[in-house]
């Protein structure tokens, strides 16, 4: 009788602690999200000083290399030292960006040539290390689809110098839907791999329209989550950031043409034309039209906080590392309200 009498109170026990005790979640799940803040040069410093409260990554848009392996470039003076100061990572971004766009030719030659990709990596881990980054962010884009090994190979030989000195590799990849190494866009990028070696993917779920094609949404809810779901399935899901817009295109039907619309700006253009926002309940995304007194026909796509919200809350959703927002300048307050609104 004692052996079964101690035995029901073990179970007893047992059932108690499973019921009463909510389950230990790993630190993975229930840390904070990072929230990562490109820096450019125009009103960048003012929206950090400003905003700086809901930010602890920040990544400075500023270096660059050429086809010969030298970068160049300026920390910023005022942005780098106020991020430090306020404890968050730092990360200088390095792009392929030439003398007017993005550079097939110069990403071809740093990650071809053998001596000019260690000569870059060298360059590279010089600057984060001089300056003090956290680590280095690749931004290389347009690069040829047939350099897809050799980009994905230049990846793991930056990632494992950086590692090696104690520094963070952050990687810039278009965002995509499925591998198709035959994309003129994504086809270089090799998310498995580029996953398997990079701390952080940054992934740019941003324009999935622009002024070079017909109007639609930035970043339709309805695509950003695919995406999103694609690149966790082929890489650990807390090495995404996910990447934000805080921008909109204005489309001139007329003429065929659109320029970009900073965040901030929106409010002033609706109530300038006296726009009515309506929202597309697909891609969960608002839009407006308007005529100007020239009589052209305009619709822009713009972000708002709802949008923003439902795709913030992918993060919580999915589990990523955070979000990764472009660019500091174009935001204002609201903006960072609604990026944090899902509760991190």
């Amino acid at each position: 009788m004692n052996r079964l009498k101690t035995f029901i109170i073990a179970i007893v026990t047992i059932f108690l602690a499973a019921w009463l005790i909510p389950p230990v979640q790993s630190q993975e799940a229930s840390g904070p999200k990072a929230v990562m803040a490109y820096y450019e040069w125009s009103g960048s410093y003012a929206a950090l000083a400003s905003n700086y409260s809901y930010i602890n990554q920040l990544a400075t848009d500023t270096w660059g290399v050429n086809a010969h392996g030298v970068v160049t470039g300026q920390a910023p003076p005022e942005g780098l030292p106020f991020a430090k100061k306020k404890g968050m990572q730092t990360f200088a971004t390095v792009s392929n960006f030439g003398k007017s766009d993005f550079s097939p030719h110069i990403a071809h030659a740093v990650i071809t040539n053998p001596s000019t990709k260690a000569l870059t990596i060298s360059n590279l881990l010089n600057v984060v290390q001089t300056y003090g980054y956290s680590g280095v962010n690749i931004d290389f884009e347009a690069v040829p689809r047939k350099d897809r090994l050799a980009f994905s190979s230049f990846i793991h030989d930056v990632a494992q110098k950086m590692r090696a000195a104690g520094y963070l590799t952050v990687v810039s990849a278009p965002a995509e839907l499925e591998d198709n190494p035959s994309d003129s866009w994504t086809g270089a990028f090799d998310f498995k791999s580029i996953g398997a070696d990079a701390d952080i993917l940054q992934l740019m779920t941003y324009d999935e329209n622009g002024p070079w094609g017909p109007p639609g949404p930035v970043a339709g809810l309805d695509w950003v989550e695919p995406c999103v779901q694609y690149a966790v399935s082929v890489m650990p899901s807390t090495k995404v950031s996910l990447g934000i817009p805080a921008y909109g295109y204005d489309w001139n039907l007329t003429r065929g043409t659109g320029v970009q619309v900073k965040w901030k700006k929106i409010p002033a253009l609706i109530s300038e034309t006296g726009a009515v926002p309506q929202w597309d309940g697909t891609s969960s995304s608002p839009f407006f039209t308007y005529q100007t007194a020239g009589g052209s026909s305009h619709v822009v796509w713009y972000e708002n906080a709802t949008s923003i919200q439902l795709k913030s809350a992918l993060v919580l959703s999915y589990n990523l590392t955070g979000v990764s927002a472009f660019a500091l300048g174009f935001d204002d307050q609201s903006f960072w309200v609604a990026v944090h609104s899902p509760g991190f």
